[in-house]
């Protein structure tokens, strides 16, 4: 039992740099993702890695193709549509549930995680890693907070899968938000609806997670069909 438990510790701890550095993109788009390399690169060995790939996989932040072994994903405007228009359809209702089932702890935890974000945004240090790394914590924190009721948890971790793979299209395209008093009041305005349990925040929601695509793929020289207005 004790060899069962320190593997899978190992497999986890390979998943969260192997997921960290990709969603950075220390490990780049379409880069091959051979396990001897990892091996010497992290210090691990085979077996976790190769448990940590495959978890990835599963979350989409790794590929695997048959006999061509793991590559990170590349960064394509088909798949950051795809990303964009599935949140889009499952966050809001995750958020509709939650609405529907969540008591105090609930909001106690939007409460916080919203006073965490507005310290990171207001401590602002431009050019900082160390900072845009704390931001993006706490940022994913917030969103977690705000569906955290939902009592679907397949649906709670394909909401998860989908927000770290948009991270990384934000990450790679140096697309934090340009305007950091908008965006503080945007995800203000999400917490106060949520916690009013006001069904429109369904779709303030929605036309978020949109908005943050269109940047992205402004930045790619690209955007999507018939695309609102970012807010």
């Amino acid at each position: 039992m004790i060899e069962y438990l320190d593997a899978a510790t190992l497999a986890e701890a390979a998943a969260q740099r192997l997921r960290r550095d990709i969603v950075v993109g220390d490990l780049p788009p379409a880069a091959r993702l051979r396990l001897r390399d990892l091996v010497a690169h992290y210090g691990l060995g085979a077996t976790p890695l190769r448990e940590a790939l495959n978890r990835l996989v599963a979350e989409g932040l790794v590929v695997l193709e048959g006999q061509r072994g793991f590559s990170v994903p590349p960064v394509t405007r088909a798949h950051l549509l795809d990303i964009t228009r599935s949140r889009q359809f499952v966050e809001p209702e995750a958020l509709r549930l939650a609405m529907a089932e969540g008591g105090p702890a609930w909001e106690e935890e939007i409460v916080a995680s919203l006073s965490l974000l507005r310290h990171a945004i207001e401590q602002h240090e431009p050019g900082s890693t160390e900072w845009l790394d704390r931001y993006e914590s706490r940022h994913h924190r917030f969103h977690r907070a705000l569906i955290g009721a939902c009592p679907l948890p397949s649906l709670l971790r394909f909401c998860d899968d989908l927000y770290v793979q948009k991270t990384r299209y934000r990450r790679l395209m140096g697309s934090a938000a340009p305007n950091w008093a908008l965006a503080l009041r945007v995800h203000e305005a999400l917490a106060d609806g949520t916690l009013a349990r006001r069904p429109a925040t369904m779709e303030e929601l929605r036309h978020h997670i949109g908005t943050t695509a269109e940047h992205v793929l402004d930045l790619l020289g690209e955007a999507p069909p018939d695309a609102p207005a970012p807010s």
